[in-house]
């Protein structure tokens, strides 16, 4: 069997990777013939030169596949409002499912985010059915996922397409690249301070192989949430200060406080036309409680759930271990 892996050097992509070659799985992984790929080096695979921007370099990607696997969604959060994202994530979606019509390439599974459907508390957290609301945090990132999950949605209800989604949460693990919501925790978790939100973090080594059990197990139109444990932001930095060897943050940030920043952020960068390093979106999102449940994944998909700490202990020491290098 062959199958085709966009977003192979990413986080996701680059433990998925890993997991189907271990599965005795043929990967042909679609990457830019100029982008540094350090997390793939020594790997078993067919490298074919092409961009999801660029159709052309997908058909030649899809060629003899069985099955694809689209990893290469934008899931940064700086800046917020980015048309570049946009472009990747619905249009790189759109080339990729006329590709797979063109080409008579059948199966796909669309990896997006949680994102995509609205947060819950602890006691009753989110899951597939909860609405998205668009309004909640205005992230390009956010919007554009969603967008590029229900047109996955509506070739797979026109037949041109046999598509199953899932959504992974807040991932975290080995093979990362320094940017990404996770590795942004990672770091500010050494401030000495913690915010009042929570996330559900999961792992990407389960997130893999719940992607691989996706293709075998997973109902076609169907999303599945692949999610580990919900955790508030106090206890997660915690865990990640011991593992990084420093002292855990002792202060809670105020919830005026983070969002003051945020906002005094987002106005640096309008005038100045620079990234900020704070924005408000984020600043919202530091203060709300962004916890999900993967019943549904569980149950369908047979989705492992490592314990957290092993999680987060393997993240740090991947950080530690390629902080030069990277």
């Amino acid at each position: 069997m062959k199958v085709l892996i966009t977003g192979a050097s990413g986080l996701v992509g680059s433990n998925l990777i890993r997991h189907l070659l271990d599965s005795g799985i043929t990967v042909r992984a679609l990457l830019d013939p100029g982008l540094d790929t350090p997390t793939l080096d020594g790997l078993p695979f067919e490298r074919v030169p092409g961009d999801v921007l660029d159709p052309e370099s997908i058909l030649g990607g899809l060629a003899g596949a069985h099955a694809v696997f689209h990893c290469a969604l934008v899931t940064e959060l700086r800046p917020p409002r980015s048309r570049a994202a946009r472009a990747r994530n619905v249009d790189g979606t759109r080339n990729l499912l006329v590709g797979m019509s063109r080409s008579g390439v059948e199966n796909l599974v669309h990896v997006g985010s949680a994102s995509s459907f609205g947060p819950g508390t602890m006691d009753e957290p989110g899951t597939e059915e909860t609405p998205f609301d668009p309004r909640a945090f205005r992230f390009t990132c956010f919007d554009s996922i969603r967008q590029a999950q229900e047109l996955v949605l509506r070739y797979n209800q026109s037949g041109k397409v046999r598509c199953v989604i899932v959504n992974p949460t807040l991932v975290m693990g080995e093979y990362g690249l320094p940017c990404g919501p996770g590795t942004d925790i990672m770091e500010y978790s050494s401030i000495g301070r913690y915010t009042s939100g929570g996330a559900n973090v999961v792992g990407a080594a389960d997130v893999a192989r719940g992607i691989l059990k996706a293709l075998g197990r997973g109902k076609a139109g169907r999303c599945y949430i692949l999610g580990g444990s919900n955790v508030e932001y106090r206890d997660l930095y915690g865990m990640i200060a011991t593992s990084m060897g420093f002292p855990p943050p002792m202060r809670l940030s105020g919830d005026r406080a983070v969002i003051a920043r945020g906002l005094l952020g987002s106005l640096y960068g309008r005038i100045t036309g620079r990234v900020p390093a704070r924005n408000a979106p984020a600043a919202r999102l530091a203060v709300a409680p962004i916890y999900y449940t993967q019943r549904r994944a569980a149950l369908e998909l047979e989705l492992p759930m490592s314990p957290l700490d092993a999680v987060v202990e393997g993240a740090c020491r991947w950080m530690t271990d390629n902080r030069d290098s990277r």
